[in-house]
């Protein structure tokens, strides 16, 4: 696989940013508390008009991930990717074109882990979108900040313009008598399509040959297909301004940086709190199959409520960081989020072996509460796994096949020194 000799090579040790890591980690615990109903039920029985679960409990879990999980930690790790984006660029003596080739290359195999993640075990993959999207910041590398902020507030709003003009046009459509029969009677269609996908879904997971499996999970990843215009736009926006925030070597100055981070936290937390309520409360009832005005103030509330709420989380956990707060438990955390990419596809084979019919066949089983106490569960595992792992290895598995097919040879794989110590 060697490609010859070559400047580019992973980060090391010394030259971390572990605060990056810690926030990595961090998001992994989000990522599989805002996945776990994902894993276990269809992906319209997410919404008022299909849930699987309506008493009370599940009522309140449901509000609480909506208010304080969904849509918060895809932004943190798209804004961390942006940011790992500008480190790429500034580690190498080649030239910067050679550079950007490599980084490509790097979203190349990305993109294949992807299709392979949907193909064997989960259509909610985001590996996809972020090889994409990524590709689509390599473009940007030389613009202006100004240029940078002005995308991502234009990529931003490209889901709420979407959503706006679809409504707008569907009411006025509604008000000529023919359209609107025609319309209703579609609507009535999607809507009994839709209830059987949703029962051939949970029967297929529950009871299904993996073949079966298959197949109908590669018609859920096509019904989620739009969301590259309803809401993965807002994960583009966080790209751009996690290479904002590179430029401006925010993290690596850790006194006024955490300045920064205040001022944005006190800016924001009123923001989350206004426009997070908003997603929660209209998420119990509004359909995402026959839009209204409320799934406009759904899409307004995720794309400044999430990103709002991920910059108040980043100021919290910025402090616990720098003031050396939980130590023990940030180091732990920090080990994590190292391997992040590991622990991201590891919470898909955990989950497809509970749920699904190859395994423990809980599919559709485990509701909203309870799926909150498996994926503490999960997190704590994870947590204390990457620890052991990373003394006596220097990468995750999956970080280190990724990293070795990228540098086109072989990484070192073990430690020389099995007591390696984050600096905090």
């Amino acid at each position: 696989m060697n490609t010859g000799n070559s400047s580019i090579a992973p980060t090391s040790r010394s030259k971390r940013l572990f605060i990056i890591d810690f926030l990595r980690g961090a998001a992994i615990l989000g990522l599989i508390l805002a996945n776990m109903s994902f894993y276990n039920t269809p992906f319209h029985a997410q919404t008022g008009e299909f849930t699987l679960w309506d008493d009370t409990a599940n009522r309140i879990a449901n509000l609480f991930l909506w208010f304080f999980v969904e849509g918060k930690f895809y932004p943190l790790f798209s804004l961390l990717f942006g940011m790992g984006f500008y480190l790429f660029l500034q580690k190498a003596n080649d030239s910067m074109d050679k550079v950007v080739l490599t980084f490509r290359k790097r979203l190349f195999f990305l993109l294949l882990f992807g299709l392979l993640h949907v193909l064997l075990l989960w259509y909610a993959d985001i590996l996809i979108v972020y090889a994409l999207f990524g590709l689509i910041l390599t473009w940007f590398r030389n613009r202006s900040d100004r240029t940078i902020l002005r995308s991502a507030i234009i990529f931003i709003m490209i889901p709420v313009v979407v959503v706006g003009l679809s409504i707008g046009f569907l009411k006025l459509a509604m008000m000529v008598p023919e359209a609107a029969e025609s319309i209703e009677a579609n609507f009535t269609y999607q809507m009994t399509q839709t209830e059987e996908l949703t029962d051939k879904t949970i029967a297929t997971y529950s009871t299904g040959s993996f073949s079966e499996i298959v197949s109908i999970r590669l018609a859920e990843y096509t019904d989620t297909l739009p969301g590259y215009l309803f809401f993965y736009p807002n994960f583009l926006a966080m790209l751009f301004v996690g290479f904002y925030i590179g430029r401006k070597k925010v993290f690596e100055k850790p006194a006024s940086g955490l300045n920064v981070w205040k001022k944005v936290f006190w800016w924001c937390l009123p923001l989350a709190i206004v426009f997070n309520l908003v997603v929660a409360y209209y998420n119990q009832t509004a359909s995402y199959i026959i839009p209204d005005w409320d799934l406009l103030l759904i899409t307004i509330g995720y794309g400044i409520g999430g990103p709002s709420m991920m910059f108040v989380y980043i100021y919290i956990l910025g402090v616990i960081y720098h003031k050396n707060l939980l130590k023990k438990i940030t180091y732990a955390i920090c080990r994590t989020g190292q391997m992040a990419f590991t622990n991201y596809l590891t919470h898909s084979i955990i989950c497809t072996t509970l749920f699904y019919s190859y395994g423990f066949g809980l599919y559709g089983k485990v509701n909203y509460w309870q799926g909150i106490l498996i994926a503490l569960v999960i997190y704590v595992i994870q947590v204390i796994w990457s620890h052991y792992w990373l003394t006596y290895f220097r990468f995750g598995p999956f970080e280190w096949l990724w990293r070795s097919l990228t540098y086109g040879k072989r990484q070192p794989m073990k430690r020389r020194d099995s007591h390696n110590h984050i600096n905090m």
